[in-house]
């Protein structure tokens, strides 16, 4: 299994710092569970400080700066694997990850009908979605495991995240 980081500018505004410490917590609970070499991250230019930050983990170009994008790009790079998909500006705890590592179909965190920032796509199903992905660069997440759903007749699990989660959820476009 892998691990995807969406990093797109929107993430950036109000405050840097608190998104980069939210990020070294992530980066700490992933290694624990999917390990330092099974991280990935799609960053836009704005991100390029974390080269030096991270130097571990592999990083893909997101050129459109959107989560869309960013999640396309680095799911092609990913085929052949399951993959974890966060949205970076999203805060995951242990117990969290592991909920979505024990389901078998694609399964999206959801948040009051939209997306949470967190989603697994298992191997089988990742040309699906990144063809769901291609057909939605201009939409939502949602939209894209929407399509997914309803193009593909893929089998997709949306769990509903409650609010005492652990989870910091954003308004995630």
């Amino acid at each position: 299994m892998k691990a995807l980081l969406l990093l797109y500018s929107k993430l950036i505004h109000p405050n840097r710092s608190e998104l980069y410490r939210n990020l070294e917590r992530n980066m700490e609970v992933l290694n624990r569970i999917i390990g330092i070499d099974s991280i990935y991250a799609s960053i836009s230019s704005h991100f390029k400080d974390l080269f030096d930050k991270f130097p571990e983990v592999c990083f893909v170009n997101n050129l459109r700066d959107t989560s869309v994008f960013g999640a396309y790009k680095g799911l092609r790079k990913l085929r052949g694997n399951d993959v974890l998909l966060l949205d970076g500006g999203v805060k995951v705890t242990r117990d969290l990850l592991l909920r979505f590592i024990d389901k078998v179909h694609v399964t999206v965190g959801v948040f009051r009908e939209r997306w949470a920032g967190i989603a697994l796509v298992k191997m089988r199903d990742l040309d699906y979605v990144v063809r769901s992905l291609e057909k939605n660069f201009e939409g939502t997440m949602m939209d894209a495991f929407r399509t997914l759903k309803e193009t593909y007749s893929i089998v997709t699990e949306f769990l509903d995240l409650e609010e005492d989660s652990g989870m910091v959820i954003l308004d995630i476009k």
